[in-house]
């Protein structure tokens, strides 16, 4: 069962001031960045926020790091509707438990509920939930509060339900792109037994940079090189073995889902450092009467196929580092 309190994104019981939030995101360790001067946006993942704000002690935006650099939590608050969110779309997951353990939120079905609630505050409160989570199962509610008979949840919801159901469609889209991958795929793993061909997938620094953050590239390219021995490749592939194979974008690897479930666990450590559009691919290989064999790392670069076999063994240390584990357990 998929745990949706590590999703990318928690919306914040409304009733919880934002001192409250600070507090506890600050006794997990975690350290406040503010601008010094008014008028500042969001202009990178991670990037300083201003701190505007309409109600005394209550500012609509907020960021913090840990120990100066990634992972960052993000938080927005809309005075209207109450609606505390807090992006986590970076945390790996032990942060993100520390995080929802220390916080009430509002679960999937607390969402639901809100949809049919009496006040229209907190209808706007549900459209802007299921907005900010992509909770595209919500489309249809959505587009019944088009005729809601508060004529600003009736307006409210227009734009929530186009939006969410674009982001159907594009999801959709996505996976029959991958689909098309995953049935090439095959063809490219049953190489992987020739050594020859095996050399030509070692990643170089600059493909690394493409995949990862700078702050990790360096780690991965070398801890790609370690396998990369003469006559490193697969056991030979029997033309019965069954492959069975997933693609996914390194976005979708940041929390658990239908695709990020068929790749190692570690994927989900480290993907808030990897490049969100980069595709990988996790495979089994089962030989008749054999036992299932489980491989990733394959990465593609837009014109050619790169292969980092689990790199994640070097680097979930680093996104981790500092005790940032056994700290938050």
């Amino acid at each position: 069962m998929l745990d949706r309190r590590l999703d990318q994104t928690f919306i914040v019981d409304p009733s919880v001031p934002f001192d409250r939030i600070a507090a506890a995101l600050e006794k997990l360790g975690w350290q406040r960045r503010t601008m010094p001067e008014a008028g500042g946006s969001l202009l990178a993942e991670g990037s300083l926020l201003a701190e505007g704000s309409l109600l005394a002690g209550e500012p609509e935006v907020a960021s913090w790091t840990w120990q100066g650099g990634k992972p960052f939590v993000i938080y927005s608050f809309n005075p209207v509707a109450k609606l505390r969110v807090l992006d986590v779309a970076t945390l790996p997951p032990v942060f993100r438990r520390a995080l929802a353990g220390a916080l009430p939120l509002l679960a999937q079905q607390d969402v639901d509920h809100l949809f049919f609630d009496s006040e229209p505050s907190r209808r706007l409160l549900a459209l802007w939930a299921a907005q900010e989570t992509e909770r595209v199962d919500l489309v249809v509610q959505s587009e019944r509060l088009t005729h809601d008979p508060d004529a600003e949840v009736a307006r409210q919801a227009a734009p929530v339900a186009r939006r969410l159901r674009r982001i159907g469609e594009a999801r959709l889209q996505t996976l029959a792109q991958l689909q098309l991958l995953v049935q090439a795929a095959p063809d490219l793993i049953r190489r992987l037994d020739d050594p020859v061909f095996v050399a030509t997938l070692e990643p170089t620094l600059a493909d690394c940079e493409q995949l990862f953050d700078a702050s990790l590239a360096a780690q991965a390219q070398a801890a790609a090189k370690a396998w990369y021995q003469p006559g490193f490749c697969l056991h030979r592939i029997t033309p019965e073995a069954a492959i069975n194979v997933t693609a996914a974008p390194a976005g979708l690897l940041r929390w658990s889902n239908e695709l990020s479930e068929k790749f190692p666990t570690a994927f989900r450590d480290i993907a808030g450092w990897m490049a969100p559009k980069s595709l990988w691919l996790s495979w089994t290989i089962q030989e008749p009467g054999g036992s299932t064999v489980r491989y990733d790392g394959l990465a593609w670069l837009g014109d050619r196929w790169v292969w980092l076999p689990k790199v994640y063994r070097a680097l979930v240390p680093l996104c981790l580092s500092g005790g940032a584990a056994q700290a938050l357990h």
